[in-house]
This record gives structure tokens, C-alpha cells and sequence, in this order.
């Protein structure tokens, strides 16, 4: 009898343990999943993060990106964590890849490796299998532009852009604060392989004393350009131009370009920009002052618009910084976030300055077509034939917390195609090549009342594009 009871016992156990991986055991928790209530999308929950002021310049940052042959997404987050979610919400793989933030994200051209820059003491640039989430190689940034603990100086590779052969560009920089209390920095462009073998990097034997931001490739033409961001300009400094051109395969400065400010500007910043066009012929930039760029492919000036003018009021610049910069066979796009006062952002400004918040897009001639304004910041943009995906974010003059979530954009029309909203700023943007599926990342935020909205979570909607090309 007592062995019976024993066994008894253990069968019961067995089936609890059973009961219970059948209630927990999904690699999506249960509590962490939802389905939105019209049928629209999924979302998921993606870990506690510190929640940041509404109002404060930098936020919270996530990366995702359509991965094609797994019919998902490759999600990274501010934990360091890096995922891939099938389009119903379902998590197929997890990648811790350490206690730094995931900033930067790009697929190789065969969708086969993510490549995911980070900001942490080591500031890795990883190759990630997108199919299995195995790490293929790494390498430190900080090997290339050192790391400052003691000024938490530390390394970030802000932005990655790749070619046909799956070949890797990079941009690492930091800053450092020099004796005198000014801000310096330390910057590489950086060219890998698929296999994880250095191509060069730019420039060999010293660091960039310059903020880089952006960089982009062109496999047409055979360039690869990167801009300078400084906002603290010196005239001491080396690499004062405002675009570097490089021959993608030797890492060999072939050109720079200077763009000269406007007033009351020190120094023309680009930070979201310069993009080539698919054939290579044309690079569109945004520059911090307000204007917008068509370059031919050796960075040659064919116009220049201005989306932004700085209007003075009451005795202060108020501008809205223009950023992106897109050729797309819809048209050229520049975009414009919000409006803050020139001499010290954290200011308030009497009005919002009327070309804020806002896509411009023109002919490749020049002639304008539209200006397409949304309540918030248009964090990010990712495009799928004639459709433009739209992270809308903050509104820092206005506080409309309804501005917040996906905007889809028609280009041939500049009207909008569909529009998905979030409680807290949308700060990520991902949409399928065919229009159909979109993924958008929601950060929570502090209100300037106390009141905390939004949450850290992936959405994925069901666009219905039928029109996408």
C-alpha cells in the first residue's frame, strides 16, 4: 500500500509539472502577450526599462527589422536582449548579448545575418544567424575608439549599413570631455565581411575628431559615404568637411564635401542622412539647420530647399532641425522633428514652428510635390514599395499623447494609407517588403504631471496593403 501511495504520489507530481509547462511553458508568457481588441495586430511585452521624461532630448531607443525568410522580426531592445517574433506574436528565439543598449540593426542583402550595433563599455558589432540567433562573430569598438569608464565615455556603433555581397559598414564614435571642458570626439567607419574578416577602417592609423551619425553604400557606384554630426565645432579640428566619400572596397578617401552653414548656424549637421538612391546616381541628406540636399553621387551640390526656415521670435531662433534624407521612385524625402529653441533646447518656444513634424518630398529636379505633417516626431521611417512606415513619436510642445504609433504613408498620393495607434511614443518602425505586416516599438514615458503612459512593447499589425507597389 505505502508503495502504492509512493507511486501515486509521483504520477501526480509528474502531471503537475506537465500542467504546469502547459500553462508557462511557451517561449512568448502568456501575461506578456495580447491581442488587440479590434483585431488589428499583437502585442508583446518587452521587459521593465527605466521609464523616461516625456520631455527629455534623449529616449529610449529599440531596433526591428522584416525577417523575410523566417516571416518575422528581429527585435532589439535596451536590455541588450535581441529577438526573433513570428508575425502572430509567437517568440522563436532569444539572444542575450549583454547589458548594453541595441541601437543599431541591419539584415545582410540574403536575410541571412542580422548585423546589430550596440553602446556599452565595449560597444560590440555583432553578426547574429537570424535563423538559429547564434552569434557568427563580433568585434569591440572599443578597440577602434577606446572606452572611458570614468566619464562613461563609452563606445557606440550608432549606425550600420550593408551591401550586395553582404559586406558590412559601420560607424563607431564616442565622446569625451576634454581639460578645458569641452566635448571631443572619437570616430571610425568600419568595413567587415560576412565572414568577420576587417576589410579597413576608416581612417587607419587615427580616429575621426568628429560626431559620426550616419553612413550609407552604394554597390552602382562603388562609394561609401559617412557625415560628420559635430555640434561642437572647432576650428582645430582635422575632419571639419561635412561628407566623406570612400571607395567601398579599399577603405580609400576618394572625396569630402563641405557644405557651408547658414546663419545662425556654426556648423551643417547631418544625423539621420545622407542616402543614396537604388542606382546610385543621386544622395539625399537632411541638415540639422533646415534644409534639404540633392547631391549627385560624388556629393556635388544639384539643389538645395529649405523645409525649415529658423524663424526669430521674441529675440530666440525656433527651428524644427530637419533629419532624413531618402531618394525613392516616388519622389525625394526629407523629414523635420520638433521644434525646440536654438539656444538651449530644454527652453519653451511661444509657437510650433510650422514645418515641424513633417515629410517633404520633391521631384529629382526640385519642384516640390507635398509636405506631409503628423501630430509627433516621425522617428523612424522604413519603406515598402510606395508605402512609408512612420514611427511617430513625442510632441514635446504640444504633449499630445495621441500622436503616438504607426503612420503608413501613401508616396504617390502623400495621403494617409493607414494609421495604428500607441499609448506611449512609438520610437521603432518595421514594415514586410509587400506592405502587409508592420512592427512598431512603444516606449513608456513620464508626463510632465507625474503620470506614466505606454509601455516597452512590440507591435505587430496586419497592414492590408493592397497597393503597396
Amino acid at each position: 500500500m505505502n508503495k502504492l501511495k509512493g507511486w501515486l504520489a509521483l504520477v501526480l507530481l509528474l502531471l503537475s509539472w506537465c500542467a504546469l509547462y502547459w500553462i508557462t511553458g511557451s517561449r512568448t508568457p502568456w501575461n506578456q502577450f495580447h491581442v488587440n481588441n479590434d483585431g488589428s495586430g499583437v502585442s508583446v511585452y518587452l521587459g521593465d526599462i527605466p521609464t523616461q521624461n516625456y520631455d527629455r532630448m534623449g529616449f529610449t531607443k529599440a531596433v526591428v527589422r522584416y525577417a523575410a525568410d523566417e516571416e518575422g522580426w528581429i527585435v532589439g531592445t535596451e536590455r541588450g536582449e535581441l529577438f526573433l517574433f513570428d508575425n502572430e506574436g509567437r517568440q522563436k528565439w532569444k539572444r542575450s548579448l549583454g547589458i548594453g543598449k541595441l541601437i543599431a540593426l541591419c539584415l545582410t542583402s540574403d536575410g541571412k545575418l542580422a548585423i546589430v550595433g550596440e553602446q556599452s563599455a565595449e560597444g560590440r558589432l555583432y553578426a547574429i544567424d537570424v535563423h538559429t540567433g547564434d552569434i557568427r562573430w563580433q568585434y569591440k569598438s572599443a578597440d577602434f575608439v577606446g572606452s572611458d569608464a570614468s566619464q562613461r565615455s563609452y563606445p557606440s556603433v550608432v549606425h550600420i549599413a550593408v551591401d550586395k555581397e553582404n559586406n558590412v559598414y559601420a560607424n563607431a564614435y564616442r565622446f569625451l570631455m576634454r581639460k578645458d571642458g569641452s566635448r571631443g570626439y572619437n570616430a571610425k567607419m568600419l568595413a567587415v565581411n560576412e565572414e568577420g574578416k576587417l576589410l579597413w577602417q576608416f581612417p587607419k592609423n587615427e580616429v575621426i575628431d568628429s560626431w559620426i551619425n550616419w553612413c550609407d553604400v552604394n554597390d552602382n557606384n562603388g562609394r561609401a559615404v559617412f557625415s560628420t554630426s559635430a555640434y561642437d565645432y572647432r576650428e582645430d579640428m582635422k575632419y571639419k568637411d561635412t561628407m566623406y566619400f570612400l571607395d567601398k572596397r579599399t577603405g580609400e578617401l576618394l572625396n569630402s564635401t563641405h557644405v557651408p552653414p547658414i546663419p545662425p548656424f556654426d556648423n551643417t549637421v547631418m544625423r539621420g542622412s545622407p542616402n543614396y538612391s537604388a542606382d546610385g546616381k543621386y544622395l539625399a541628406a537632411g541638415a540639422s539647420d533646415g534644409r534639404g540636399i540633392l547631391f549627385d553621387e560624388a556629393g556635388k551640390i544639384l539643389w538645395t530647399r529649405s523645409i525649415s526656415k529658423p524663424q526669430q521670435v521674441d529675440g530666440a531662433y525656433v527651428n524644427a532641425s530637419g533629419r532624413d534624407g531618402f531618394v525613392t521612385p516616388y519622389g525625394v524625402l526629407f523629414t523635420t522633428i520638433n521644434t525646440f529653441n536654438r539656444e538651449n533646447w530644454q527652453l519653451p518656444t511661444p509657437v510650433e514652428h510650422p514645418s515641424n513634424n513633417s515629410i517633404f518630398v520633391f521631384n529629382t529636379d526640385g519642384t516640390f510635390r507635398y509636405q506631409y505633417m503628423a501630430d509627433g516626431t516621425m522617428e523612424e521611417i522604413a519603406f515598402a514599395g510606395r508605402l512609408a512606415a512612420c514611427a511617430v513619436g513625442r510632441n514635446v510642445r504640444t504633449h499630445n499623447y495621441k500622436a503616438h504609433g504607426a503612420l503608413v504613408l501613401d508616396l504617390k498620393t502623400g495621403k494617409k494609407y493607414s494609421y495604428f495607434p500607441t499609448e506611449g511614443p512609438c520610437q521603432a518602425i518595421g514594415i514586410s517588403p509587400d506592405g502587409q505586416w508592420l512592427a512598431g516599438v512603444e516606449a513608456p514615458a513620464l508626463t510632465p504631471d507625474g503620470k506614466i503612459i505606454g509601455a516597452y512593447r512590440l507591435h505587430i499589425w496586419k497592414n492590408n496593403a493592397g497597393g503597396a507597389k
